[in-house]
C-alpha cells in the first residue's frame, strides 16, 4: 500500500538480514536445535521479498543445525545400543560387559550370564545320577581352559519348594529349552553338553530360585578353551 506523500520505504539493499546472521550464529553454536532452521527460512523468506544481503549465511545455518540434529540422533541411538544389556532370562544371551582377567573366586548364586567358570565340585548334568551341592565355583577368563560357561540364568516359579526331581526335571527342561540351540549353532556343537545348578534347600529358604544353564564338554574331564559361538 503506498505510503503518504514524500515516505519512502526502507531500502534493504546492501543490508545483511539480521535473520540470517542469527541462523548462522544458531547453527554454528548447535544448542538451539531448530532455531537455525527456523531462522534461515525466515531470512531466505525476507531476502527474497525485501532484498538485501545474508543468503549464504542463511542457508549455512540451516545447514549446520540439520547436521547437529542428525549428529545428536546418532549419538543418541547409539548410547541406547551400547546400554541395552541381556537379562538374566535371555536365552540368547550376550557376553558380560567387562571381560574377566584373571580366576576369581565367587559364591555359586552369584554366576552371571558370560561367567566361564572352573567347577571342582562338578554341576548337575543331565548324565550325573546324584547332584553335588556347590558353593563356590572359579569365574575365569573364556580364552583359557575352563569347565563350562554360563550361557542363561532364570528363575523357578512358586514359592513352595520343588521335590528333588522336580527340581531337576525344571532345571533340565528350562536349560534344555533357553541354551540347547545356541550350543548346536556353535561350530563343535556336538562335542557340548548341557550343565545345571538349582537351589538347595538352604538357599531356597533364603530366597534362590535361579537355575544357572551352563554349556560344558560331553566328554568328561575334557576342558573348554574357548567361548561358546553360538
Amino acid at each position: 500500500m503506498p505510503g503518504p506523500p514524500g515516505f519512502e520505504p526502507p531500502s534493504y539493499e546492501g543490508k545483511t538480514n539480521g535473520a540470517a546472521i542469527a541462523a548462522f550464529v544458531t547453527g554454528l553454536l548447535g544448542c538451539f536445535g531448530v532455531l537455525g532452521i527456523i531462522f534461515g527460512i525466515v531470512a531466505l523468506k525476507q531476502i527474497g521479498e525485501r532484498g538485501g544481503k545474508g543468503r549464504g549465511l542463511a542457508i549455512a545455518g540451516i545447514i549446520l543445525s540439520c547436521l547437529w540434529i542428525v549428529a545428536g540422533v546418532a549419538g543418541f541411538l547409539l548410547r541406547g545400543s551400547d546400554s541395552g544389556s541381556s537379562t538374566s532370562d535371555d536365552p540368547g544371551g550376550g557376553r558380560p560387559t567387562t571381560a574377566v582377567t584373571k580366576p576369581e573366586k565367587v559364591d555359586a548364586l552369584k554366576m552371571k550370564l558370560g561367567d566361564c567358570i572352573n567347577d571342582d565340585s562338578g554341576a548337575t548334568t543331565t548324565a550325573t545320577a546324584e547332584p553335588v551341592e556347590v558353593e563356590t565355583v572359579k569365574v575365569v577368563p573364556c580364552s583359557g581352559p575352563h569347565d563350562g560357561e554360563v550361557l542363561a540364568v532364570f528363575k523357578l516359579p512358586g514359592d513352595m519348594l520343588p521335590s528333588e526331581n522336580q527340581l531337576r526335571r525344571l532345571a533340565e527342561e528350562g536349560c534344555d529349552k533357553r541354551i540347547t540351540s545356541k550350543i548346536r549353532r556353535d561350530p563343535a556343537g556336538a562335542s557340548l553338553a548341557t550343565s545345571y545348578y538349582y537351589p538347595t534347600l538352604e538357599s531356597w529358604t533364603s530366597g534362590d530360585r535361579n537355575v544357572t544353564c551352563v554349556a560344558v564338554s560331553a566328554t568328561e574331564g575334557k576342558k573348554l578353551t574357548r567361548p561358546i559361538r553360538g
